[in-house]
């Protein structure tokens, strides 16, 4: 053979196989980094996960670019269908994996596909579409495939009102996150029993999926069992196992359903051992946060709030949400310091800053001592009854010297007699006073900082967005007409 013949048969070999180092390159490392996203993912490594579903992403969509007529195509178009609804990117996904379905010979790949797409009807609100999907992905013979499409049906089936079928495919699935799943639909059909019963064997085992657990232990806890919860918390918590994060996320948590039970002193142990244990973590500083709010509730006189102030002022510099829940406290510190110097309606500003001091700060002492200060401050105020009154309610320690004032000096205030019960709260001059003082707060309230969202009694600062291992729930589509959406794929024979 001459020297220009070999060198003709070495190119048209390596042409024939550069389709084959493209799959090799292309597919073999948009595979290597799926897998490594769900690996992550089992760790409770999200943001690692998200990172590397994007990586696969972007390998899955070169192949596609350079070789979308290839043989190849199906695969990558699984991958890439696959990544975009780990990365909750449900429309384009669908478009991916109708594709990735109609081009694969394989009746598994297919499964598979029907599974993710369910998923991502599902999370889209497209309930029949997801439901047929997932009716034949439940078939698939690859356990993986089966068990996931198992987990979603039975998400999809409590959304369509159908708790029985629901709990039949939990109890079939061995997707790990069935279980805990299962015992929030106990407790949704009111079994807290036995919903308590599944969460003690669930404590019992020695892995802690940290993104199961937390909500779990919150529906157990809303469900009316907080010392359930607290109690299934405290087992945790003493596990070795757990990293120092995990456990102060899980002390954190603990603290803030006990102030939303009204279990102060037990609040303040677990959220000071949760600063102790991970004070410079988001979960230490959110705890910090709070302990700040319930110092805040607590208060007897304006030198304690300075005391908190200062923390709150340290914290803002930390970044993340407990930076930006100080924040909001510290706005509305210094609104209170701004309003007694108000020059018009003075007495309606002093009373707005009662108000703010009882429904923003949750500090009641302080704002029942500032509503009985009225008395002395505005006495002639047409709003010092009104005063009075909100005094007495918010538990002053006076309160019978104050209703004794209230029904002599004041006795004939449209207030004094509503509170009397005399029927007075519906007559013209009651209604006059009030939409005179509505008018006159309205400048104040208007713009003013809302404080964080979280339980009462105490407030707590919302829970971190970039907390690891808490990924927010997946949102259940409301119950509507079925917007018209991507044609429903045919199941496969």
């Amino acid at each position: 053979m001459s020297r220009r013949l070999r060198l003709a048969v070495v190119a048209a070999v390596a042409a024939a196989a550069a389709p084959g180092c493209a799959y090799f390159n292309g597919m073999y490392l948009a595979n290597h980094y799926a897998r490594q996203a769900a690996s992550s993912e089992r760790a409770g490594r999200q943001a690692e996960a998200r990172d590397r579903w994007q990586q696969a992403l972007t390998h899955a969509e070169s192949l596609l670019a350079h070789h979308g007529d290839s043989r190849w195509a199906g695969d990558a178009q699984l991958v890439r269908g696959r990544a975009l609804v780990q990365l909750e990117q449900y429309s384009d996904g669908a478009v991916a994996l109708q594709e990735a379905i109609r081009l694969t010979g394989s009746r598994d790949q297919r499964l598979e596909a029907l599974g993710l797409l369910g998923r991502a009807y599902y999370a889209l609100g497209w309930t029949d579409s997801a439901r047929a999907s997932l009716d034949s992905a439940v078939e698939s013979h690859r356990g993986d495939v089966r068990n996931q499409a198992l987990f979603d049906r039975a998400r999809l089936l409590l959304v369509l009102n159908q708790p029985g079928p629901a709990r039949a495919d939990l109890e079939r699935s061995t997707d790990p996150r069935a279980p805990y799943e299962l015992g929030r639909l106990e407790l949704r059909l009111s079994d807290t029993a036995s919903a308590g019963a599944l969460y003690d064997a669930l404590a019992a085992r020695r892995g802690y999926p940290e993104e199961d657990w937390r909500p779990a232990l919150d529906s157990l806890a809303a469900a009316g069992a907080a010392v359930h919860a607290s109690a299934l918390a405290g087992r945790l918590a003493a596990r070795t196992n757990l990293t120092s994060g995990a456990r102060a996320r899980l002390l954190l948590d603990d603290g803030q359903r006990r102030l939303a039970a009204g279990d102060t002193a037990g609040a303040v142990s677990e959220l000071t051992r949760a600063e102790d244990l991970a004070k410079d973590s988001l979960a230490g500083q959110s705890a910090e946060v709070a302990l700040c709010r319930v110092a805040i509730a607590r208060a007897a006189s304006d030198s304690e709030l300075s005391v908190q102030r200062d923390r709150l002022l340290e914290l803002r510099m930390s970044g993340g949400n407990a930076a930006r829940d100080a924040q909001v406290i510290l706005r509305l510190l210094e609104r209170l310091d701004s309003l007694p110097g108000a020059r018009s309606a003075p007495d309606a500003w002093w009373f707005y800053r009662a108000e703010l001091l009882r429904d923003s700060l949750d500090a009641g002492p302080l704002a029942a001592e500032a509503f009985a200060s009225m008395a002395d401050r505005y006495p002639e105020s047409p709003w010092t009854p009104k005063a009075l009154v909100a005094a007495i309610a918010s538990g002053h320690p006076a309160a019978d010297s104050l209703r004794a004032l209230l029904a002599g000096r004041y006795g004939g205030s449209p207030y004094a007699l509503a509170a009397a019960g005399s029927g007075a709260g519906g007559d013209s001059a009651y209604a006059a006073l009030e939409d005179s003082l509505r008018r006159t707060l309205s400048l104040a309230t208007a713009g003013a900082p809302r404080a964080p969202a979280g339980p009462r009694p105490g407030v707590v600062g919302a829970v971190e967005d970039d907390e690891p291992g808490r990924p927010r729930p997946t949102p259940r589509p409301p119950e509507r007409p079925q917007p018209a959406g991507p044609p429903r794929p045919e199941p496969p024979e």
